[in-house]
């Protein structure tokens, strides 16, 4: 058979870029990982698609058999979530490192070297963590991001014992128990019990369960399970609950300090009554929240959890150990609206406007693969209604930036 040069030089073109054919490596927010993945795999038009994951819920991979569309040489993305959102940022123009998937093992048991990423994604904007925190890595300020064209709802959880005792001391039906959770016999709290839960200053909320939720008793022990401060998870619930963003300038601005486990983890501060623990990613949350308490000690806590995160009800076998958490309605208004077996998409109350915990996301690169591939995930998800994700385009209600309120254009 022969060959022209034509068909020679376009046969060693193909084989180059099959033998070029690279991974893309992506830090950050931890909160829409899962959403990362299924856009991924919607992009790969190969014979197969590789979904890797480890025992490390923090790190995972998707590999497809040929270049994912529209990304000519990039057939793998690794990414690591790891320290949340803040690391797109710092282990691609910062002085940090972070240990991916090695796509060459589909068993998912083998990590890279420590090294940088290519960017990510980020819950909120790069300007709404400490400057202190960009300073520990060698940024002298925080970098510009851009909108993604989607926006990430968050909800307050609760542990099992916690949402039992709610439901009673709120005088809800008998018929409602740990596994009904539609809105009408989801609890409440209010916005202001759960900031005076999770600010720095010494309240009643750090001494008497009872007096700020109405369950317990005083010296019941109250546990905060919150992400470390580099976590747009995070940094989303300081904003929205403690005005850390809009008020970056400090008291006189509104801002309130969060209380974390340097000064109010048991062992640190010596209480009985309050405690916070602190985990790296979304998965370290959710089991802090699926703790159960004992007879004699009730376990009853309260955190922040992206809405693509479902519990289980208890009649799954068996339950995963990290998804008996449940959550709850804030100011009266429920965002969640389904369960593992039955799924609902929880964003109808924030596309309504009736809900408001919710931000635009945010993307950044540092290479230029990195942001063809940021940029190719953020078009699939601007046009889907996803577990707590919703595209922009698709919501009546807007927010022009993440420092303002939900209005209607």
């Amino acid at each position: 058979m022969k060959f022209t040069k034509i068909a020679l030089a376009a046969a060693v073109t193909l084989v180059a870029a099959q033998a070029q054919a690279a991974t893309v490596y992506l830090a950050g927010a931890s909160a829409t990982q899962a959403n990362y993945r299924s856009a991924l795999v919607s992009l790969c038009s190969g014979t197969a698609t590789t979904i890797i994951s480890t025992a490390d819920t923090n790190k995972s991979a998707v590999k497809c058999s040929v270049d994912f569309t529209g990304l000519p040489g990039v057939n793998a993305v690794a990414i690591s979530v790891n320290g949340g959102s803040f690391t797109a940022v710092t282990t691609s123009v910062g002085n940090a490192s972070e240990t991916f998937v090695n796509v060459a093992d589909n068993s998912g048991n083998t990590l890279t070297a420590p090294r940088q990423s290519e960017g990510g994604f980020l819950d909120i904007d790069a300007a709404a963590f400490p400057a202190s925190e960009y300073a520990t890595f060698g940024i002298t300020s925080a970098p510009a991001t851009q909108p993604a064209a989607f926006s990430q709802v968050f909800g307050v959880a609760v542990s099992p014992e916690l949402y039992t005792a709610l439901q009673t001391a709120q005088g809800l039906p008998a018929s409602c128990g740990i596994d009904s959770l539609t809105a009408a016999c989801q609890p409440s709290i209010t916005k202001a019990q759960y900031t005076a839960i999770v600010s720095d200053a010494f309240n009643t909320a750090k001494q008497d369960v009872n007096a700020i939720l109405g369950v317990g008793a005083a010296g019941d022990k109250l546990t905060v399970c919150r992400r470390v401060s580099t976590s747009g998870t995070q940094a989303s619930s300081n904003q929205y609950f403690l005005n850390a963003f809009i008020g970056g300038d400090g008291a006189a601005a509104g801002a309130l300090i969060p209380a974390d486990a340097a000064n109010y983890a048991s062992a640190n501060s010596g209480l009985t009554s309050y405690d916070v623990q602190e985990g790296s990613g979304t998965g370290n949350t959710r089991a802090c929240l699926s703790t159960v308490g004992t007879a004699t000690e009730p376990f009853y806590a309260l955190g922040v959890l992206s809405l693509e995160n479902y519990p289980d009800l208890t009649t799954r076998t068996p339950v995963r150990a990290d998804r008996k958490f449940r959550y709850v309605k804030i100011n009266g208004v429920a965002a969640y609206d389904g369960n593992e077996a039955t799924p609902g998409k929880s964003t109808a109350s924030a596309k309504a406007g009736k809900y408001d915990f919710w931000f635009t996301s945010q993307k950044f690169a540092s290479t230029a693969n990195g942001q063809a591939v940021v940029d190719a995930i953020d078009a699939k998800l601007g046009t889907v209604d996803l577990n707590g994700l919703f595209g922009n385009g698709l919501s009546a209600a807007k927010r022009n930036s993440n420092t303002s309120p939900v209005t209607f254009e």
